[in-house]
């Protein structure tokens, strides 16, 4: 018989069978609605209503995306954190410059100064970024400024064609990204496009984001995009969280340190994960549903989906 972590699923049937609940620390939010499913995948969906309904990053939906990634980051019971906007023209539109004009002069360096200790945001984009459990941003309408920068500390994004759109603007409004995109977006799209994008302060649509890399893939409607996501988001929470976590923290190993010591770490992981039974297991079942023969690894996807 199949066993409860099987991979394979159908268009729509990612969350059957799956009990849903609103996490105790989320039932007090404004700007956004936690799902939380018995699977594992923990959605939550911006509904921001700023002033002007653009799902502007203020500060209340700052104090509550930092209020969610901390208490997902520690909570065994989630093992995939998706975002999305119930706005198909907003993701996120960029940072709110009311509350940026309304910066204390404190907060104003000059040539010579130096910031000595990372801020809330910062931390934040950190501990979304370093989180041992898969991130998943559902990008349907603009992203810009903040929004982008938060967006790509994510593990993937994905967009629709035709609605996905990024941009980071502040170069244009006589300012510069200072909330890890210049840190984020080389290693995504490469140095010379993350100039393009942010000295010229450009759009950049849903097809160029794949082509670049600012995409894992895009998708022609909003519906099969959010089918993907949900069957993916699904999928990754079937497999052992330890094997996620050790391979998340081998991705990110040469991020934290160089080459040689990111090889030594990422061997570490592998060992690690040796030692848990589940592993051994999971062989076992692999090898004797066809795995390490011609048709079980043709089928290679089906081989895995019999675990």
């Amino acid at each position: 018989s199949s066993s409860p972590f099987a991979v394979s699923f159908s268009p729509g049937d990612a969350f059957i069978g799956s009990m849903t609940f609103t996490p105790a620390f989320a039932k007090k939010y404004k700007t956004m609605k936690v799902t939380q499913h018995s699977n594992g995948v923990c959605v939550a969906t911006m509904c921001a209503k700023d002033e002007v309904g653009l799902n502007l990053l203020t500060g209340r939906l700052f104090r509550e995306f930092a209020d969610v990634v901390e208490h997902v980051a520690v909570d065994d019971s989630v093992r995939v954190f998706v975002l999305r906007s119930s706005d198909e023209d907003f993701w996120m539109a960029h940072f709110d410059l009311h509350a940026i004009m309304k910066l204390p002069p404190s907060a104003i360096t000059y040539p010579g100064d130096r910031e000595l200790t990372p801020n809330t945001w910062h931390i934040l984009c950190d501990r979304l970024r370093n989180m041992p459990k898969a991130t998943i941003a559902e990008v349907v309408g603009r992203c810009g400024g903040g929004g982008n920068e938060f967006c790509m500390n994510f593990d993937m994004r994905f967009g629709v064609r035709g609605s996905t759109c990024f941009c980071q603007m502040e170069v244009p409004l006589g300012l510069s990204p200072g909330g890890t995109g210049c840190i984020t977006l080389p290693g995504l799209i490469g140095p010379g496009r993350a100039f393009e994008m942010v000295l010229g302060g450009i759009d950049v649509d849903a097809d160029t984001a794949e082509r670049w890399g600012l995409l894992n893939r895009c998708f022609p409607d909003i519906a099969s995009c959010r089918d993907h996501v949900d069957e993916f988001a699904a999928r990754i929470a079937s497999f052992p969280p330890h094997a996620v976590r050790a391979a998340k923290a081998s991705l990110l190993a040469v991020e934290r340190m160089p080459r040689r010591e990111a090889c030594l770490e990422t061997l570490h992981l592998f060992n690690q994960t040796l030692a848990y039974p589940d592993a051994r297991k999971r062989m076992e079942a692999f090898l004797g549903r066809g795995g390490q023969t011609r048709p079980g690894e043709r089928d290679l996807q089906g081989t895995l989906s019999k675990l």
